[in-house]
């Protein structure tokens, strides 16, 4: 790589020893999550101590990779010149099914979905190779069963009483 690609490279997760199988799982195009083997709390970022019993015992399981926005952003300037090209940008926090709304995942939708990001919409993952060795989750929407956005409020009239006070 040269002096050049890399400075647009994507930025990497940093792997450790209790997010490695989640990252693993995403080069094998499979979305895992981490529960505890103990009481079965889930939980995100994986760590290896349970923060509800303290069992050092974590498991994962296979997710179905659906789940609904939670929250949204959406990025107009570029955050590195990695990005550059991806703008503008919707970032998401996706509330992942099968996770009892315990697990929550911070991504990206899909170029060009931006506009119908909502709180509440449905979505599926994609994986994304980014480079050699490092695959990404990201979202794209499910049109069939997200609902259609709630119409705009109707603009106030604006009143003229109070200038005559």
């Amino acid at each position: 790589m040269t002096g050049t690609e890399a400075a647009f490279a994507h930025p990497a997760p940093v792997t450790d020893a209790d997010s490695e199988p989640f990252w693993s799982a995403c080069v094998q195009g499979e979305l895992v999550g981490q529960r505890c083997g103990g009481c079965g709390t889930w939980r995100w970022p994986p760590r290896e101590y349970c923060p509800e019993c303290h069992t050092p015992a974590p498991v994962w399981e296979r997710l179905p990779g659906t789940g609904r926005i939670v929250g949204h952003v959406v990025v107009h300037r570029p955050l590195g010149p990695a990005f550059a090209d991806e703008l503008p940008l919707a970032i998401v926090h996706v509330e992942l099914d099968g996770t009892e709304g315990e697990m929550v995942l911070t991504s990206k939708l899909q170029e060009g979905e931006w506009r119908h990001a909502a709180v509440g919409a449905r979505v599926s993952v994609r994986f994304t190779a980014v480079r050699p060795g490092l695959v990404l989750p990201a979202f794209t929407l499910d049109h069939e069963s997200t609902p259609a956005p709630a119409p705009a409020p109707a603009q106030k009239e604006p009143r003229h009483d109070l200038d005559a006070a």
